[in-house]
């Protein structure tokens, strides 16, 4: 069945967006890219800056699958599985809120975003990367996304089987496209330059201005992009919980953060030049 590659959805709950977000969509319209952006629409209507609001479309989260429970304490954790109940229903492309795109996605009708993996310490892998859901693209009704919802789904009857954790879920996930039955799944997989050019790991360098000079950390270098590169996965999450940056007060104006923050640079990949 067809759908739209020209699309990209994502979804927004419960906190204010920050900068890195505004420009994360700023980056999608800006290569052409009609975006779906889902939460609480009188919510996010306060909060987007107007040239992004008058350019995205809004849709309200909870009529759109009105039969998906949320539990307001566990939302976050059931983002992870509504994105995988969005593609099984609708197919399309999938992008985190924390991607900035520098180049349009390849039009291949799977497309797999993966990570490097650490390749030294205690949480050294035998893998050089591994794949992840920051970008996930797939035709409605595949039966590999069949298959995922079916292992992450949760059953409110059962009051031993609570909401899986997001580290669980994505866990889950790498464990079953791993499968052999899935060999042709994982073969769609792309490299981690192609979204994460930059190892979670550096996840506080990306604000400093010392990123240049940044040394070899747990056996990854700081930058992998290259011609394939299309967007710059910026790791919010471990920004804002694990060092505590404040993304308003505490990025440095020559940060690589803050140049993928220019209007110029999401055009191209010149930020590290």
């Amino acid at each position: 069945m067809k759908f739209d590659k020209n699309e990209l959805f994502s979804i927004w709950v419960k906190n204010p967006p920050t900068i890195l977000n505004f420009h994360s969509w700023r980056s999608w319209i800006r290569l052409g890219y009609k975006v779906k952006l889902f939460g609480d629409v009188s919510f996010l209507k306060t909060q987007l800056p107007l040239d992004i609001l008058s350019k995205i479309e809004l849709c309200d989260l909870l009529c759109s699958f009105s039969s998906f429970t949320f539990e307001e304490d566990k939302i976050l954790q059931q983002i992870d599985l509504w994105r995988f109940i969005y593609l099984k229903k609708y197919g399309g492309t999938w992008l985190d809120s924390d991607i900035i795109l520098v180049n349009r996605i390849p039009q291949d009708d799977i497309v797999i975003s993966s990570e490097h993996t650490l390749q030294s310490g205690g949480r050294k892998s035998k893998e050089t990367y591994r794949p992840n859901i920051g970008c996930l693209r797939f035709p409605p009704n595949h039966p590999f996304i069949h298959a995922i919802v079916s292992r992450l789904e949760v059953n409110d009857n059962q009051d031993n089987n609570p909401n899986v954790h997001q580290t669980s879920k994505m866990m889950k996930f790498i464990k079953i496209i791993k499968l052999k039955k899935w060999q042709h799944i994982y073969d769609k997989v792309v490299q981690p330059e192609v979204f994460c050019p930059i190892p979670y790991a550096f996840g506080k360098e990306i604000c400093t201005k010392h990123w240049q000079n940044a040394n070899v950390k747990y056996g990854l270098k700081f930058n992998y992009s290259n011609q394939n590169t299309c967007g710059y996965h910026l790791w919010e999450n471990i920004i804002l919980k694990k060092y505590k940056v404040n993304l308003e007060e505490d990025i440095h104006e020559q940060s690589i953060f803050n140049r993928l923050m220019g209007q110029d640079c999401c055009l191209s990949t010149d930020a590290f030049h």
